[in-house]
């Protein structure tokens, strides 16, 4: 078999990842917090956060290759604009234009995820963690299926231009 040398990632690829990110965002509350089987293992929990996890790393590794190959990036932080919260060592840093190239790459280089139900919110709050190049500590917080939402609107713009 021979290769191409490079990876191919399509938009169709992106968008069946962002899809199955939101349907796994949602289906958290009535799986986890009031599922109708026996959990006494807590084995659901953990094979949903694995598959949780493996699914938000490959979007973002999906989306990282798409921008490596050329697809633009730049102005993609309107579709961040009220859905995720960044902060460094605990503060806003201020202005700040948030690609969803610089949302993947928090993803991708976090040391912790946490996944935190407020209140009687049915879309849990997910929390990354990790430390910048210097030693500034961030976090990252976001809605997974407005995140996911976010995606695919901009696939959709991105695809019909």
């Amino acid at each position: 078999m021979e290769f191409r040398g490079h990876h191919e990632v399509s938009f169709q690829a992106v968008r069946s990842l962002a899809i199955e990110c939101h349907a796994l965002d949602l289906s958290a509350y009535e799986l986890l917090l009031f599922p109708v089987h026996n959990d006494s293992r807590g084995l659901t929990k953990s094979t949903y956060d694995e598959l949780l996890t493996s699914k938000l790393l490959a979007l973002a590794i999906a989306l990282r290759t798409k921008f490596y190959q050329g697809t633009p990036y730049k102005g993609t932080d309107k579709y961040l604009d009220h859905v995720i919260n960044y902060e460094q060592d605990g503060k806003l840093p201020g202005e700040i234009n948030f690609t969803i190239k610089d949302a993947c790459d928090k993803i991708i280089h976090a040391d912790s995820i946490v996944r935190q139900f407020k209140n009687e919110q049915q879309k849990p709050l997910t929390i990354l963690t990790g430390v910048a190049q210097g030693g500034v500590k961030w976090t990252l917080s976001f809605s997974l299926a407005h995140l996911a939402d976010s995606i695919l609107w901009w696939l959709e713009d991105v695809e019909n231009t």
